[in-house]
């Protein structure tokens, strides 16, 4: 089910169709030539054909070069895991700023987890793969899920390096502390607003306030370091460790690993902590893929009305897709049962934590969100229903009733009921994941292993590390450095969720308000902002993929992120997931979107029209949880996909 959508799809090749139609186009990905790099025979090409660019790759350097890198600037946890096809970590020690000699200061020194995958073919052929998949508070652990949803040969090629980014997971200061997690600090529930109440708003505004300057206050965050005259200057991590420090802890380890230029691949989150990178190092970038875009500005208003009306839409949609016609919807009024629903998944809220205790540790490797909650789980009740309209009246009827029980054999059943497929049982620290019937087993949350942002003994890297990062403080403390323009104001802060509220109600449910609260939050009374470039350059190429019914990322940030990197070509899918490798198994979407990105890392070019749109079902001829299970097609899905086969 969609829950699981990166878990079991077969390999990309086995989906793509024999041959497709091409059109001569200037080409936006790393070829810099103005006309197509080789003629087809009558305008069709086999996939299987096309030869990879040579002007855009560079081999990585070697691994004995890897092994000899400086200790004092990069030091391996265990070298002797160096090898092709293994994963292995060590620690950046950087400066807490970025250095300029004119300036003649001298920072404290951080440490930045970092992780490699090494290819196994080596040198790697087509050098180094930076990744970021989202959170903020996604963790080096995102090698493997971006192995897994790559190819043989990528994996093969590419060295994959990943990243515990400042002031989390293994990195050292961390901002993982108590005074800084709103939800662990507000033991008296204040959080839980009812949008439609004045008083409950200004309740939550109190908490955030006051949780804010705690924080900042933390003794943890005060650094010193001894300047060249002798005299101590004291600096504030909270100033040093947004996603700009990110994108430049990068670049650091880019000039250490061989000083090539670097591919990236962002989704999610991800795609700023990519994007600035793309901006303030533009010229060391290879190839770029942005996936799920994230609002490339930073006025928090802005980002965080695009955000509720995203979600309004998406219900919306959701809503009118019975009235298209399809047969299958089975309720009177589907609005109503939204309503029915929301209330019992408020009931139901605080059971979801002990629901979800068991596969805590395997969510992020699956591309699953890791800080989960009842708005979450009203947002996946939805999306399954996207995709299995003969679910509806079972629900529904549960919901109307108040039947507590058969809601959740329909929760356990549709939402987790299927999560354990693939996996192993396994043993703290390894992973068994089954792709295309093999087994692959990850190391991961031991001494020089990748990080996950939630480990199942809830104990890594440091004593409850797993219920801390379960909280929104990793999120938090990013959005808070990089946003500008939020409210320092309670009669504003209750004015705008007021206006919200009753701007995008979500059909009654307030999910729209329930959902964007966190992120406009984050900014209220933060003292001192650090906020990034604007993000983007017209000159930079590669792909830039959105998603138009995305639960987490609007598709208005796509357009917007494709407008600022202007050469760039932009790829749709109709999917109602969340990053375009979801739309494989995507219950509504054309599963071969995603390998318009696996021939851009194979061929170093983009080989499709700006602006293309990937064909779907239309959303009444949905999938059953047995066709994405045993990764058939769907009823109604040949016709369509024949069709396609030449575009």
């Amino acid at each position: 089910m969609k829950l699981i959508s990166t878990l079991t799809f077969s390999a990309v090749t086995h989906l793509l169709p024999a041959q497709f139609a091409v059109a001569k186009h200037t080409l936006r990905g790393g070829h810099t030539s103005t006309t197509w790099p080789h003629e087809r025979t009558e305008g069709i090409i086999s996939d299987a054909t096309e030869p990879p660019n040579p002007e855009v790759f560079e081999a990585a350097i070697s691994l004995d070069d890897f092994k000899n890198i400086d200790p004092e600037l990069f030091e391996w946890v265990n070298p002797d895991e160096i090898r092709p096809g293994d994963t292995t970590c060590g620690f950046l020690k950087a400066p807490l700023g970025w250095e300029v000699e004119e300036l003649d200061v001298v920072y404290p020194i951080v440490k930045t987890y970092v992780c490699v995958t090494f290819a196994t073919q080596q040198p790697a052929p087509r050098g180094n793969l930076a990744v970021h998949c989202g959170g903020p508070g996604g963790l080096s652990l995102c090698n493997y899920a971006i192995w897994l949803d790559l190819d043989e040969e990528a994996r093969s090629t590419y060295n994959i390096i990943g990243f515990d980014q400042r002031g989390m997971g293994r990195s050292e200061p961390t901002f993982v502390v108590p005074e800084c997690a709103a939800q662990l600090q507000d033991t008296e529930g204040k959080l839980a607003v009812n949008y439609n109440d004045e008083e409950s708003i200004r309740d939550a505004a109190k908490v955030y306030k006051e949780v804010h300057l705690n924080c900042w206050n933390h003794p943890g965050f005060k650094l010193e370091a001894i300047q060249g005259d002798g005299t101590s200057r004291a600096f504030h991590f909270l100033e040093y460790s947004g996603t700009r420090q990110l994108a430049e802890d990068i670049e650091r380890i880019r000039r250490l690993f061989g000083n090539q230029k670097l591919s990236v691949y962002g989704i999610s989150y991800g795609t700023i902590v990519m994007g600035t990178y793309a901006t303030v190092f533009s010229d060391n970038v290879n190839l770029m893929v942005l996936d799920g875009n994230v609002d490339p500005n930073t006025d928090i208003e802005s980002r965080t009305m695009d955000d509720a009306r995203s979600k309004q839409q998406r219900l919306d949609y959701f809503i009118a897709s019975c009235e298209f016609g399809n047969v299958q919807c089975a309720v009177p009024d589907l609005r109503q049962c939204i309503n029915d629903v929301n209330r019992l998944v408020d009931w139901t809220g605080d059971e979801f934590q002990d629901w979800l205790a068991p596969f805590k540790g395997r969510l992020e490797i699956l591309g699953l969100p890791i800080f989960a909650n009842e708005n979450f789980m009203m947002t996946i009740i939805i999306e399954v229903l996207f995709g299995a309209y003969n679910e509806i009246s079972a629900l529904c009827g549960a919901a109307k009733a108040g039947d507590v029980d058969s809601f959740k054999d329909w929760i356990s059943k549709n939402v987790f009921g299927d999560i354990a497929l693939g996996l192993e049982v396994e043993t703290f620290p390894v992973l068994n994941v089954t792709r295309n019937n093999v087994m692959h087993s990850f190391e991961y949350n031991s001494e020089s292993k990748p990080t996950s942002g939630q480990s199942p003994a809830a104990d890594w890297p440091f004593q409850g590390y797993g219920q801390l990062a379960y909280s929104s403080v990793c999120q938090d403390m990013i959005t808070a450095q990089d946003m500008a323009l939020g409210s320092y104001d309670e009669d504003r802060y209750v004015k705008f969720f007021q206006q919200l509220n009753e701007q995008y109600s979500g059909a009654g449910t307030q999910l729209p308000a329930k959902n964007v609260v966190q992120w406009y939050s984050s900014t209220y009374y933060w003292p001192n902002i650090t906020p990034l470039p604007p993000i983007g350059n017209p000159f930079l190429k590669g792909i830039i993929a959105g998603q138009l019914y995305d639960p987490a990322t609007p598709y208005i940030w796509t357009q917007k992120m494709r407008d600022q990197f202007k050469s760039t070509s932009l790829l749709t899918s109709r999917s109602v997931n969340h990053g375009l490798s979801n739309t494989i198994e995507s219950l509504s979407s054309d599963r071969r979107c995603f390998a318009n990105i696996l021939r851009y890392f194979k061929n170093g070019y983009v080989d499709f029209s700006d602006g293309k749109v990937c064909e779907s079902d239309h959303i009444g001829d949905s999938c059953t949880i047995q066709n994405i299970l045993n990764d058939n097609f769907c009823s109604g899905t040949d016709t369509a996909q024949n069709v396609l086969a030449i575009e």
